[in-house]
């Protein structure tokens, strides 16, 4: 609709609304996954293959086994530590609630640890105080993509404790080790989802260097059977399979694969674009008073999944929303924290100490729209609602 002056009056055109995530989708992409529908074989096969492959040698990893979410990955890589029901997983309390529900479905308990004030991953004296009083593994979560703290690996390694990474966040992410890739620890699991750098709709995967764990993800991914549907319809394959051990439903289908691969040939495009979208949020908004971005300072090793701000004090975060859901911005909110949630209060424990910082940003943490889609002058518009919205 044109704009038209009648008098003085004014109709304007709508502004085209700024989703908060939305998957850059192009024209390789639909034809990838046309190409599996036609080609007779749509579940786990060839193109989950080639996308472990193609993960594996850009992660520096030896292994990649592609799920059907992170949350799969995880549960597998739990699954994969056989430890004795009841045994206790420190988690951060800042997290999505399939982090510790991965261990909980495996009949562990969890225990609630607060977050570091900086960038929001497992604090270190949190996780020191709970280490001291036994925990039996640990779930730390590269939060936005900021790959959590060295010390954090130290911590783990020197109580003797496995330590498995919820880099739902971080594909391309970097730290100490080089790529965020399960070196050194009991895997690094990954998503796929819609909203995710990376996506194939739904999907994950687990990377290692543990040929032990690959191969149990192998089998437990697909109920624990000794062969998957591509290995037992192959013409040339034996008959005959066994259960191994008690499994999910868990693998990757050809027809999503096939999307994330074709997403992942543009990969690098995509995390540039991600960097400078962020950074053109960090320049546009240091202006407002009392704002806080998370992490405080840029992180090099990101792989900028996320742009969370923490609101000015007594900033009301609701009436924030309101402003931006007004101009047609979408946001969101990452996280409520896990030991705020009413199961979670009921059957989990909180660390040593409390959550003292998960308590002081609960109300205040606020996510920006952030994906390649976006223009320049989108971005500008958000942080001018933002700006328009913290002075009121």
């Amino acid at each position: 609709m044109l704009t038209e002056a009648r008098g003085e009056d004014t109709l304007r055109a709508p502004l085209p609304r700024v989703d908060f995530a939305v998957p850059e989708i192009d024209e390789a992409d639909i034809e990838a996954v046309a190409a599996v529908l036609r080609s007779g074989w749509i579940t786990t096969g060839q193109e989950c293959v080639l996308l472990e492959e193609e993960l594996a040698a850009y992660l520096g990893v030896e292994h990649v086994v592609t799920m059907s979410s992170c949350t799969a990955a995880i549960e597998t890589a739990v699954a994969g530590l056989s430890l004795p029901p009841g045994s206790r997983v420190g988690v951060p309390t800042w997290t999505f609630v399939s982090t510790a529900l991965s261990a909980i479905h495996q009949g562990l308990d969890v225990v609630l640890l607060d977050i570091d004030a900086s960038d929001c991953n497992l604090g270190l004296d949190a996780l020191a105080s709970a280490l001291g009083q036994g925990l039996d593994a640990v779930i730390g979560v590269h939060f936005g993509g900021v790959p959590f703290r060295q010390e954090i690996h130290e911590l783990c390694s020197d109580a003797g404790v496995p330590l498995i990474e919820d880099a739902a966040h971080a594909l391309g992410a970097s730290d100490h080790r080089g790529m965020v890739a399960g070196h050194g620890t009991a895997g690094a699991c990954f998503s796929f989802y819609a909203t995710k750098n990376l996506t194939s709709a739904e999907g994950g995967a687990l990377a290692t260097d543990d040929r032990e764990l690959a191969d149990f993800a192998r089998s437990f991914r697909l109920h624990g059977l000794s062969k998957d549907a591509w290995a037992r319809y192959h013409p040339d394959a034996p008959s005959g399979y066994d259960l191994v051990v008690p499994g999910i439903k868990g693998n990757l289908p050809d027809v999503l694969a096939a999307l994330a691969r074709s997403q992942f040939r543009r990969f690098p495009a995509m995390q540039r674009r991600r960097r400078d979208l962020l950074d053109r949020y960090r320049r546009n908004l240091a202006a407002i008073d009392g704002l806080q971005f998370v992490p405080g300072e840029r992180s090099t090793g990101s792989a900028d999944h996320l742009a969370v701000v923490l609101l000015p004090q007594g900033l009301d975060r609701a009436t924030v929303a309101k402003h931006l859901a007004a101009a047609e911005i979408g946001t969101s909110v990452h996280f409520q924290p896990l030991h705020t949630f009413g199961w979670f209060e009921q059957h989990a424990r909180v660390g040593p100490g409390g959550a003292p910082v998960a308590d002081a940003y609960r109300e205040r943490a606020f996510s920006l729209p952030l994906h390649p889609a976006l223009s320049d002058a989108d971005v500008d518009r958000v942080c001018e609602a933002l700006t328009a919205a913290a002075g009121r």
